[in-house]
């Protein structure tokens, strides 16, 4: 990619982080003829989008019309309303929820109008699907893109988590990746991957890469294919090191090669602090803001921004729920950072799998939502005076098989190599399972024991796993008389360390209704906004369902853009 020679002294418009939410206001920024500046601190831009599912939760989208009519299934923004007053309890800022509500439609469709992003409907049960004012159709998909189109500048596009690759393919929808998951057992299956993979090879050989852009990368490049046609630049490897602040406002931004004003304001979309050990100390469990922590999130993302708006005046803000978006993971052996982190989105979910505290017992069920997953995880383990929220994901040898466990893929791909690293644990009884992975070997055996028996009858009367259209949507279509639950009997068994890990932050700095940044006495300060993960939840740290991370970093985003549109030359400097 092309780089500016040097720096501008002036622009109406900083944009610091190239996720959605940093690309979302620079795009509309830009299409309202600001002066637009987008800086990235890493060497490829994508930031936490690059490797997310690129799903938007979004209620009164226009995609889900067609599936609310053929399912009769209600997309109302009333009834989104008291499902986000149900989620957020007392912690709701009400102002927010009613600009998200408002104008998270209206910012799907000026993207559509407007630019090269493109999205589809999902029928897709909200996750906490047991609530009466749930719905399945909230959540809409990214369109895939093809790399080509970017020219020379996909080689700058953040990829996704090379471990979620298959021979350097990257699965699109879920669709396909059940198809992946089947192709050991099911003729059509395997020709639907035997077909997509001569595709890949063909688009290889063709063209030097793969083709096929998918999820949140496929957002990601959307975004910056529209800014590239604008004439707007990515400057790659430029971290922000200060805000320049003059009379209480804004006024541009510092690098270490030179200072840049902002005519109207600077958006900070630096992801949120994950990365930095000092504050989740103060803000996490304590079971999971261990030294050694590993999560899927850029290793760049470690607070910058909101260390940032701290200086400026800005207000952080940590009363939430929960302070971030969890997710179980397990750790590759011999894979640093990222590349050696696996989400845990597929596996737990099936039959014959159960997941145990060191102790030997279940805490949770195993098919809730992955954010919810955790906290159950994390309070069990604190009860249970353990110092590290881990568990063991254990499976049978049909569920492995089918399914496979964490990096470990299905039949028919070999998994010697997991074997020898550690990261898999295998035995031909429970009872050497539990002596391989220091699992109480009696507790293990009563708890399978148990287990089986309601397994067999389709329930769960301990966590009540399958008991929600949430849960059963997870589950293996097909399998009764419960999709989520099949006893664990037949040898070898197989386990997988997970760990307590998370997907971003929740808390944040404190924003308006505009994503403008408000000091401790909650007045904005002019000439700085902050979009994405720098911003506090606007669900106050719930998570209702698939896209709550993207749909509201956009939506504020879109927010933010609009305001600096609106407020004329001259606005921050």
């Amino acid at each position: 990619m092309s780089m500016p020679a040097e720096l501008p002294t002036e622009v109406d418009v900083i944009v610091v982080g190239t996720g959605a939410a940093g690309l979302t206001a620079a795009v509309v920024a830009r299409h309202a003829g600001l002066d637009v500046l987008v800086l990235e601190k890493e060497a490829v831009f994508g930031g936490t989008t690059a490797t997310s599912g690129g799903v938007l939760w979004i209620p009164g989208n226009r995609h889900s019309a067609a599936i609310q009519r053929a399912t009769g299934k209600t997309n109302s923004i009333e009834n989104a309303r008291a499902y986000l007053e149900e989620e957020t309890g007392n912690y709701i800022d009400r102002d927010r929820v009613e600009a998200y509500l408002a104008t998270g439609p209206e910012m799907v469709d000026w993207l559509e109008a407007n630019s090269h992003v493109k999205f589809y409907g999902m029928d897709y049960p909200d996750y906490h699907s047991e609530s009466a004012h749930a719905s399945s159709v909230r959540s809409i998909g990214t369109v895939d893109f093809r790399a080509r189109d970017l020219g020379p500048r996909v080689r700058q596009l953040k990829n996704m988590l090379p471990q979620t690759l298959f021979l350097g393919l990257a699965v699109g929808s879920g669709v396909e990746m059940i198809q992946f998951m089947r192709a050991g057992r099911s003729i059509k299956a395997m020709g639907f991957v035997v077909k997509k993979m001569l595709k890949h090879f063909v688009d290889v050989a063709r063209y030097g890469e793969a083709q096929q852009v998918v999820r949140g990368r496929a957002l990601v490049a959307r975004l910056a294919k529209t800014l590239f046609d604008a004439g707007t630049e990515i400057r790659l490897s430029s971290p922000v090191s200060s805000l320049i602040v003059e009379a209480g406002a804004v006024k541009g931004v510092t690098l270490s090669d030179g200072a840049i004003r902002a005519r109207r304001g600077v958006v900070l979309a630096c992801g949120g602090f994950p990365n930095d050990p000092e504050r989740r100390a103060r803000t996490f469990p304590a079971s999971v803001a261990i030294p050694d922590h590993r999560n899927p999130t850029p290793v760049g993302n470690t607070g910058d921004g909101i260390r940032m708006a701290e200086a400026a005046g800005g207000a952080f803000n940590d009363r939430v729920a929960h302070v971030a978006p969890w997710m179980p993971i397990s750790v590759i052996p011999g894979k640093a950072g990222s590349d050696g982190v696996w989400p845990h989105l597929v596996d737990r979910q099936k039959p014959g799998f159960i997941s145990v505290l060191p102790n030997g017992k279940r805490f949770g069920d195993e098919s809730s939502a992955y954010h919810d997953f955790i906290p159950q995880l994390v309070s069990a383990s604190e009860r249970a005076g353990y110092a590290e929220a881990s568990c063991w994901l254990i499976g049978d040898a049909r569920g492995v098989k089918r399914w496979g466990i964490g990096v470990v893929r299905p039949y028919p791909v070999p998994h010697g190599q997991h074997l020898r690293s550690g990261y898999l644990k295998k035995a031909g009884t429970l009872a050497g399972l539990a002596a391989a992975t220091g699992i109480d070997a009696a507790q293990l055996e009563a708890t399978v024991t148990a287990f089986n028996v309601n397994a067999r009858q389709g329930i769960d009367p301990e966590f009540g796993r399958g008991q929600r259209a949430y849960d059963l949507y997870q589950g293996e279509e097909g399998h009764q008389p419960n999709p989520c639950l099949g006893p664990l009997e037949t040898g070898p068994f197989y386990a997988v360390k997970v760990y307590a890990s998370e997907i971003g932050t929740y808390a944040g700095l404190r924003t308006d209704v505009d994503a403008r940044v408000l000091s401790e006495t909650g007045d904005p300060i002019p000439g700085l906004y902050a979009v994405g993960n720098d911003q506090t939840s606007v669900f106050a740290g719930a998570y209702p369902g698939a896209g709550s991370t993207l749909g509201p970093a956009m939506t504020f985003a879109y927010r933010a853009a609009r305001h600096l549109i609106a407020a004329g030359p001259g606005a921050g400097a």
